[in-house]
């Protein structure tokens, strides 16, 4: 299974994105809670450096690591932005986006972070209910961009 290593994360203190730790504090979501983030992955490596990315971009998010944990979180406390592997064991991304996208809750921003970049693999996430797609590996700053760019959506929407 892929990792995430983008090319431009650095060491931890180096400045590869560039980011006030206090901008998830000025970035609440629309109701005013502070943005909460889920990540869906199996593979501990990409969790831990999707932590780091988010976190140095002034977010904070929990982790599940299968789509059948992710669906119990969001079930629990709803976020408002998901970030979804694709090909997880239990329940995989996809399912787990369809059966999210059946529940009353608010609900999220779905953006499939997946390795597998063939041909029709981003209809098959929108589809299945995902809002966008990130395909791995990517540079830190696309992650960041298309957190805040679907923060801003949750603000005003």
């Amino acid at each position: 299974m892929p990792n995430l290593f983008p090319a431009d994360l650095g060491p931890p203190g180096s400045a590869a994105v560039h980011s006030s730790p206090d901008e998830q504090a000025e970035a609440p979501a629309k109701d005013g809670t502070p943005l909460r983030i889920l990540m869906a992955e199996d593979n501990v490596i990409n969790q831990r450096v999707g932590q780091l990315i988010l976190k140095r971009a002034g977010f904070n998010i929990d982790l599940a690591n299968d789509g059948r944990e992710a669906l119990e979180a969001h079930r629990r406390t709803p976020y408002h932005v998901i970030l979804m592997d694709c090909q997880m064991p239990v329940m995989d991304g996809f399912e787990a986006s369809r059966n999210i996208r059946r529940l009353t809750e608010p609900q999220p921003v779905i953006i499939a972070v997946t390795a597998n970049a063939l041909v029709g693999e981003r209809e098959k996430c929108l589809e299945a209910g995902m809002d966008d797609y990130l395909s791995k590996p990517f540079q830190a700053d696309q992650l960041v961009s298309l957190i805040r760019k679907w923060s801003e959506v949750k603000r005003s929407g």
